[in-house]
């Protein structure tokens, strides 16, 4: 959980968001002190299986490739 409010989360993110939202989302959390994965749930940018699909570990140790399984 604790990995889940990292503002670092963005980078892993950023592919499937973009640098904009990223960068809102990581403004927000500053300000607000709300995680980032909470805040890709809540402004609904992705639901809670495919975000959990790409923050695997095994899915962030690997050059980047967007994940579509």
């Amino acid at each position: 959980r604790m990995v889940y409010n990292s503002i670092g989360l963005v980078t892993a993110l950023n592919p499937y968001l973009g640098y904009e939202t990223s960068t809102m989302l990581a403004k927000e959390a500053l300000q607000s002190g709300k995680g980032i994965y909470d805040l890709v749930l809540e402004h609904k940018l992705m639901d809670d299986e495919e975000l959990n699909k790409i923050l695997r570990p095994e899915n962030m140790v690997h050059p980047r490739k967007k994940i579509t399984e």
